[in-house]
C-alpha cells in the first residue's frame, strides 16, 4: 500500500531528471522575448522612416507657407502641401498639423503629430508608435533675379511633358511672388531653348550690320571662339542671325556658316526679359511650344546673358534692384534630353564638344556669382551626370523621372529661392 502511494513521486523524480527535450523547452521559452525584440527593431525602424518622410514633407510645406505669409489660411495651405508631398499610407495616421506664424511672417513653425501602427509589437499590446516633427523657417529678405532656362524641344511634346513643365514652372512663380501681382524686389525671366534661342526681332541692333536687313526668325548663331562661351555684350562682338544661307558649309576662322540650304531649329517662343509682373511671366510660360532638337549650352549662354551685369539695361527689362551686391541671382536650367549636334547647321562637330561647352559655361556662370540649379526630366543617365556636374553643388541638381517629381523639384527650388531657410 505504501509503495503504491510512492509511485507518483517516483515518476515525477524521473521526469525532473530526464534531460531529453530540454533545448526545445528553452527555445520555446525564449520565443516571446525574441519576437518582442524583433518587433521592436522592425516597428521602430518603420516609425523612423515615416518620421523622415513626414519631416521632409513638413519642410516643404513650411517653406511654401513662408513664401506666402499673407495667405488667408496658412493652415489649409500647409495641409495641402503636406498631403501632396507625404504619400498616404494605411499604417500611418496624421493626427495633428499645427501652424504658428509671427505677425510679420518672419518666422513660421509647422508641427506634425502622427502615429504608426505596429506589427510584432502587438504581441506586447503596443498598437501604435507616436511620431512628431517640428520645422521652423525664417525669412531673410533679399532682392532676387531668376532666369528660367527651359527645354522646349520636340521630345517635350510627348506624354504630357510640356504641360508638366508649364505647371511646375508656374508653381515656382506663384511661390516666389507669394500671392502678389507684382514685385519691386523680384525679377523673373524666361529663356526657352531648343537648338537655338529666339531673342526676338526687336534686338536687330545686336546683329552685324550686314544681317540687320531682311527677314529674321529671332535666333542667332554662336559667335567666334573668343566670345561664344562668355557673357560679353554686343558692344564687344555682335551676332549673326540664324537663316538659310547660300554657300559656306565648314567652320573656319571667325563665324560659323551653316551648309547650303540648312537652318537650325528656332523656338517659336521668345526670351522674356527679367520682369516683376507675375501675370506676364505666367502668360509666357503658358505659351511655350515644343519643337526642334536640343542644345543645352545654347540655352545656358542666353540665360547667363539675361542675368549678367554686363547686359544690364540692354534687354530693356524692368528696373533691376540696387545695390547689386545684395541681389540673389539664380538660374534654373531644365532639360529632358541631351545635346544633339548636326554638322549641317551647328558650329560644333560632336555631342562631346557641345557637352564641354556646357560645362565651361556652367563653371563661368557659377564664378559670376549665380546660383545654378539643374533639372533633368525623364532623361538618360548620361544627361544626369552632365547636369549634376553643371549645378552649383550636387544638392542643386534634381532628377525628375515623372511629372510629379518635376513639380516637387520646382517647388523645392522655389522654397530655397524665397530667401527662406530651415532654422530647426
Amino acid at each position: 500500500m505504501a509503495r503504491s502511494r510512492l509511485r507518483p513521486w517516483i515518476r515525477l523524480r524521473g521526469l525532473v531528471r530526464d534531460r531529453r527535450g530540454a533545448v526545445a523547452l528553452l527555445v520555446a521559452l525564449a520565443l516571446v522575448p525574441l519576437a518582442l525584440a524583433s518587433g521592436l527593431a522592425v516597428d521602430v525602424g518603420r516609425s523612423m522612416m515615416v518620421r523622415a518622410e513626414l519631416g521632409r514633407a513638413a519642410d516643404t510645406a513650411a517653406l511654401a507657407a513662408g513664401s506666402r505669409p499673407d495667405a488667408q489660411d496658412l493652415d489649409r495651405l500647409v495641409r495641402r502641401y503636406l498631403a501632396a508631398n507625404f504619400r498616404g499610407r494605411d499604417d500611418v495616421v496624421v493626427e495633428e498639423v499645427r501652424v504658428e506664424a509671427e505677425a510679420d511672417g518672419g518666422r513660421i513653425v509647422v508641427t506634425t503629430r502622427a502615429r504608426v501602427s505596429t506589427t510584432l509589437l502587438r504581441l506586447a499590446r503596443v498598437d501604435w508608435i507616436p511620431v512628431t516633427t517640428r520645422t521652423v523657417v525664417v525669412r531673410a529678405a533679399h532682392p532676387m533675379e531668376v532666369a528660367l532656362v527651359l527645354d522646349v524641344t520636340g521630345s517635350m511634346a510627348c506624354c504630357g511633358k510640356i504641360r508638366a513643365l508649364k505647371d511646375s514652372a508656374s508653381t515656382l512663380v506663384d511661390i516666389l511672388f507669394a500671392g502678389e501681382a507684382s514685385s519691386d524686389r523680384l525679377r523673373i525671366g524666361l529663356v526657352p531653348f531648343n537648338a537655338r534661342v529666339n531673342i526676338g526681332e526687336s534686338y536687330r541692333d545686336w546683329l552685324v550690320a550686314a544681317d540687320r536687313r531682311g527677314p529674321w526668325n529671332g535666333c542667332t548663331e554662336a559667335r567666334s571662339a573668343a566670345t561664344a562661351l562668355t557673357d560679353a555684350p554686343p558692344s564687344v562682338e555682335r551676332f549673326r542671325k540664324s537663316r538659310v544661307r547660300r554657300g559656306g558649309g565648314r567652320p573656319g576662322r571667325g563665324w560659323w556658316r551653316p551648309r547650303r540650304g540648312s537652318v537650325a531649329p528656332c523656338p517659336r517662343s521668345r526670351v522674356l526679359p527679367l520682369s516683376g509682373t507675375r501675370a506676364r511671366i505666367l502668360a509666357a510660360i503658358r505659351g511655350l511650344p515644343a519643337t526642334g532638337t536640343t542644345r543645352i549650352d545654347m540655352g545656358a549662354r542666353w540665360g547667363w546673358r539675361l542675368l549678367s551685369e554686363r547686359w544690364r539695361g540692354l534687354w530693356r527689362e524692368d528696373a533691376r534692384p540696387t545695390p547689386r551686391e545684395d541681389v540673389i541671382r539664380a538660374m534654373v536650367l531644365m532639360t529632358d534630353g541631351q545635346n544633339v549636334v548636326s554638322r549641317r547647321y551647328d558650329e560644333v562637330r560632336s555631342k562631346a564638344e557641345a557637352d564641354r561647352n556646357l560645362l565651361t559655361l556652367c563653371r563661368r556662370i557659377k564664378e559670376d556669382g549665380i546660383v545654378l540649379y539643374t533639372i533633368t526630366f525623364g532623361a538618360s543617365t548620361g544627361s544626369e551626370r552632365l547636369m549634376r556636374e553643371c549645378a552649383t553643388s550636387p544638392a542643386h541638381y534634381f532628377a525628375s523621372p515623372t511629372g510629379a517629381d518635376l513639380k516637387r523639384a520646382f517647388r523645392t527650388i522655389a522654397g530655397e529661392l524665397s530667401a527662406l531657410r530651415i532654422a530647426e
